[in-house]
Formats: C-alpha cells, sequence, structure tokens
C-alpha cells in the first residue's frame, strides 16, 4: 500500500513536469521541472531502499530461525549425551553388582 502511494505521487510529479514543459514558459518551467524530477528520484529511491530493507529483514528472520535450530538440535545432543553417562553409569553399576 506505501509502495502504491510512492507509485502515485511520482506519475503525479512527473505529470507536473510535462504540464509545467508544455504550459509554462521562462524561467518557471525548468525549476518546475527539476523539483518534479526530484520528487519523482525521491520516490524511486524511497521504493527501492523499502524493498531492501523487506529483503534484509527477511534474511534476518531466517538466520534468527536457522540460530534457534541449531542451538536446539544441540541442547538435544547434550541432553542424549547425559542419558547415555547416565545409562553407563547404570551398566557399571549392575554389572558390578552381579560380578
Amino acid at each position: 500500500m506505501k509502495n502504491l502511494l510512492f507509485i502515485i505521487l511520482a506519475l503525479l510529479s512527473l505529470a507536473g513536469a510535462g504540464a509545467s514543459a508544455v504550459y509554462l514558459t521562462g524561467i518557471l518551467a525548468p525549476g518546475l521541472i527539476f523539483f518534479c524530477g526530484f520528487l519523482f528520484g525521491v520516490f524511486l529511491m524511497n521504493i527501492k531502499v523499502n524493498v531492501k530493507n523487506d529483503k534484509i529483514n527477511s534474511y534476518k528472520r531466517e538466520l534468527e530461525k536457522e540460530s534457534i535450530a541449531s542451538s536446539e538440535n544441540s541442547s538435544r545432543v547434550k541432553v542424549l549425551e547425559s542419558k547415555i553417562e547416565v545409562l553407563e553409569k547404570a551398566l557399571e553399576t549392575a554389572l558390578k553388582s552381579n560380578g
């Protein structure tokens, strides 16, 4: 929605530049054309920056998900290692009591 608003404003600035080139003469026309072109450039760059920021934010979320998954896997490994240690100790005590 935000990008659509910027596109509409940019098109309006281009229309203003075209209208000024046709209907205005003298020193006012070049200034108005420059101003409309400047606005169009600002709006265009704003759209590009918003797209880049969206991509960066989605990449950050993806990295956070991967980080959470890797820490979850490492905690699972630690739990399994501790269970193995407990089973080894239980086996040793069982062998000592039977032996």
